[in-house]
């Protein structure tokens, strides 16, 4: 029968450096806090752009209406519009081509002066467009005066007369009170977000309105370029940040490392450690580890002391032992009946020598 018993395999033990268990960590928590920053940096910062934009824009508006001639605007569409067969009550129908619609009066100073004064203020703010209109004959129509798009190249926008009925109601609504559009919207002209307000004369009375367009390509071109720049900015920030974090985590963990190594060296008998200076430095701002060194050190000094003497006591218990056994076996030899039997031999030769001399 086979007694002999199988001992159980050792199992492989998986180290893993306290060094990247921090830095680990480190990333397992911060990461979503990092990634909910950008997010509400992001957030924050395209809604205080979109607000400086349509600051900018209503700004725009009350400059444009507070320096314009209003006496000439209402001159202007009196004089030009009178006995005129490209204004109202002419109607375009479906079949009206587009250039038939509407048009440009250069000849008429006032048309021009109006021109050139939406012009500048334009120049003001480069990304917007401006125009102006009256009310049409018809329910929700409008009547165009004058826009920057005359100084486009190729000219577009409204022309002078061009009647106008927009699918939503915000530009003749534009003509009683302000209405912001903020939410971007399509027309035939493109994407747009706009603020309408009316044009109000020096009795208070309603002559008219203006509206000032940005594309709305523009708003997503700079959330864009938020977005991008603050990518890159995160990311140059995350990386640096977790390279700061691991040399930090390896600064913090290298004495604790040292102390393991300590510990392996005396495990294998070696107290010959030599410690430095600056653990017992008076002038050094001391923390948990330092105390810890402190300790451990105090600790090795007295498992070497007692191994120490351990050692002397062994090495006289060894002598001891040696000399008991030693005793024990002279005994066993003087008292074996050969001995004795030698020994009465011998007596008796001596008792003989005697005899004989």
């Amino acid at each position: 029968m086979n007694n002999n018993k199988t001992e159980p395999a050792k199992q492989s033990v998986r180290f893993f450096s306290l060094r990247l268990k921090i830095w680990i960590g480190f990333i397992l928590i911060f990461t979503p806090v990092f990634v909910a920053s950008y997010y509400w940096f992001y957030q924050y910062t395209s809604d205080r752009v979109f607000q400086t934009i349509t600051d900018d824009l209503q700004e725009t508006l009350d400059g444009a209406v507070q320096g314009m001639d209003k006496e000439g605007f209402v001159k202007l569409y009196q004089e030009e519009s009178t006995d005129n067969p490209m204004c109202p009550p002419k109607k375009p129908t479906a079949d009206t081509p587009k250039e038939e619609n509407g048009y440009y009066p250069e000849e008429n100073p006032l048309y021009m002066a109006h021109e050139y004064w939406l012009l500048a203020v334009q120049q003001i703010e480069p990304q917007t467009r401006l125009y102006t209109y009256i009310k049409g004959p018809d329910e929700g129509e409008i009547v165009a005066i004058g826009s920057t798009g005359y100084f486009r190249d190729p000219r577009g926008g409204f022309r002078f007369c061009q009647r106008y009925t927009s699918t939503s109601s915000n530009i003749y609504n534009g003509l009683t009170a302000q209405v912001n559009a903020w939410e971007p919207y399509t027309d035939s002209f493109g994407s747009w977000i706009t603020t309408y307000a009316p044009i109000i004369d020096d009795s208070g009375n309603a002559i008219g309105a203006i509206g000032v367009d940005i594309e709305a390509s523009y708003v997503d071109e700079v959330k864009a370029n938020i977005l991008r720049n603050g990518a890159i900015a995160f990311v140059a920030s995350y990386i640096l940040i977790f390279l700061l974090v691991f040399w930090l985590s390896g600064f913090l963990t290298r004495p604790i490392v040292g102390l393991a190594g300590v510990a392996k060296e005396i495990g294998e008998g070696d107290y010959s450690h030599e410690w430095k200076d600056e653990v017992n430095d008076p002038r050094k701002l001391r923390d948990e580890i330092d105390t810890l060194t402190g300790v451990f050190k105090v600790m090795v000094d007295k498992v070497a002391q007692r191994e120490k003497s351990l050692r002397a006591r062994v090495q006289q218990l060894e002598i001891m032992v040696d000399r008991s056994k030693l005793d024990k076996q002279v005994k066993e030899i003087v008292e074996s009946d050969f001995f004795q039997d030698l020994q009465s031999k011998v007596q008796g030769m001596r008792n003989r020598f005697k005899k004989e001399e």
